[in-house]
């Protein structure tokens, strides 16, 4: 968890006294590393039986969006610095640290998957494979990858194709294809096509996708872009004028000129392997622009947005239906019934579903869970503040490239105790002629358990593990809590954040 900075800005570059890992405050832009811990112990229960996880992940490595506090504000920054030199041929740009502007070209596209990417999740697909799959597979010793024989019930007759899900939207989908290739141990990354079948479904504006939830929840979302745009002069101040030393009078930087070149830090590290941008900032101001991210994402889709539960509940639906073996024939959220009503495209009963998605989605399902950990207060998260406090909504925890949330589904002996775990699990027992069983849910984020508080049905639970019978108690109250049409549909006018996800106090 990042915290508030005591320590005096030191001098810029790619390495610090205090040995602070800048790639640690990219925030959604940080390339995927396991999260620290949310207060929770790591481990598994030797006892249980793995018998279920359900995947909701997020695309690796991107080009930006068009969106003003990304691409869109890269695109304007580099054709201001084209307009002046345009102007003035023979005048250099830059000096100092600023030197390689005069050489610099603007290099990243729009949208598109990067190879870092799709080596992200194709890792991320064989991890899984190794940590989970093998467990619910049964994998036999020497069995390093997938096997179609593998994919039998415990009765030996064999299952249906594994069936999995994406959005029609191409770095979504080439995601979920990488991810599929590592988790089917394929090593060219479209040679795995015929183990499964992959659900594509569109991601269109007024379409209903639980994947992309916000298509179908017009309203919400202006709080965190408030909330940034508020904080950004204190964000770029000192390298404002820090940066007018080595710069011509005449060329003016502005704020959103100054995030830009933030964002290209990253940016150029996720496409070429690293970015001058990178030494222009202190640790301080790394920090700061983590905040500023996770501002956006807190009050646009998080507990500062009035429908940051609404644009969550659908997952949380679809997971419920799952854990029932039911079909959905039915929609009062994003899910899209036309889909979740039959077996053929919202299969049930599988070891493994894997969903590709979006990191706000991510966010808005932890939302629409009620989860207290990542709540900051009943304000939403300040921005009249001269640095970035202390708080435990850090998008480089939550949703960096490549981000995976699972649920995992233990079944357990009557008497079960979670409060000794084991850090690797060797082998998975099989309980299904065991009596008086019971099963419990997890949710791990970045193989990180997250604490259950908030979800008051799952009150008493140790180290996460909450039975299922009471999650999907939960679910009424889940439902009236995200207020759906309301917060999507709703004749109200809310620009600031809120303190519950909602657009009202229920």
């Amino acid at each position: 968890m990042a915290s508030s900075s005591s320590v005096a800005a030191g001098p810029t570059g790619l390495s610090y006294p205090s040995g602070f890992d800048m790639k640690a405050s990219w925030a959604n832009l940080s390339p995927y590393a396991d999260a620290l811990d949310f207060n929770v112990s790591k481990g598994f229960p030797s006892e249980c039986e793995l018998s279920q996880v359900h995947v909701l992940h997020r695309h690796a490595q991107r080009y930006p969006t068009q969106w003003p506090l990304d691409g869109g504000g890269m695109e304007a920054f580099a054709q201001k610095l084209a307009n002046y030199t345009k102007r003035h041929p023979s005048k250099k740009i830059g000096t100092g640290p600023l030197a390689f502007l005069n050489d610099w070209e603007y290099m990243l596209g729009l949208n598109t998957l990067l190879p870092t990417g799709a080596a992200t999740e194709a890792t991320s697909g064989a991890l899984f494979w190794s940590q989970y799959g093998r467990l619910l597979y049964r994998a036999d010793r020497g069995d390093a990858s997938w096997n179609a024989s593998l994919n039998v019930y415990s009765n030996g007759t064999s299952r249906p194709k594994p069936t999995f899900r994406t959005t029609s939207y191409p770095r979504i989908l080439e995601s979920a294809r990488w991810w599929l290739s590592g988790f089917f141990g394929n090593t060219g990354a479209n040679s795995s096509y015929s183990e499964y079948n992959l659900v594509i479904i569109p991601e269109v504006d007024d379409f209903n996708n639980t994947l992309s939830a916000t298509d179908s929840c017009p309203k919400g979302t202006e709080p965190g872009d408030n909330a940034a745009e508020a904080f950004a002069p204190t964000l770029v101040k000192d390298a404002h004028k820090r940066f007018a030393v080595y710069l011509p009078e005449d060329l003016k930087l502005d704020t959103i000129d100054i995030v830009a070149m933030f964002n290209m830090c990253p940016y150029e590290y996720a496409t070429l392997g690293q970015s001058s941008f990178c030494a222009l900032f202190t640790e301080k101001e790394w920090r700061d622009f983590e905040y500023f991210a996770d501002l956006q994402f807190y009050g646009n889709y998080g507990f500062g947005s009035p429908s940051g539960r609404a644009q969550g509940i659908g997952y949380v639906q679809e997971l419920a239906a799952r854990l029932q073996s039911k079909v959905i024939m039915s929609s009062d959220s994003s899910i899209n019934y036309t889909y979740d009503d039959n077996t053929k495209t919202f299969p049930l009963d599988q070891p493994v579903y894997m969903d590709m998605s979006h990191d706000d989605i991510i966010v808005s399902v932890l939302t629409a869970l009620g989860l207290d950990y990542f709540k900051y207060s009943p304000h939403g998260m300040p921005t009249s503040v001269s640095q970035a406090p202390r708080r435990t909504f850090n998008l480089n925890q939550l949703t960096p490239f490549g981000a995976r949330l699972f649920s995992e589904v233990w079944t357990c002996p009557k008497d079960i105790s979670f409060k000794n775990l084991q850090p690797q699990k060797y082998k998975n027992p099989d309980l299904s002629s065991e009596p008086n069983t019971t099963d419990y849910i997890r949710f791990v984020l970045n193989n990180a358990p997250v604490p259950v508080d908030g979800l008051t049905a799952c009150d008493g639970s140790v180290n996460g593990f909450c039975p299922v019978e009471k999650f999907l108690s939960s679910i009424p109250d889940l439902n009236k809590e995200a207020m759906y049409q309301e917060a999507c549909f709703g004749d109200y006018n809310i620009t600031s954040q809120v303190g519950n996800g909602q657009p009202r106090n229920p």
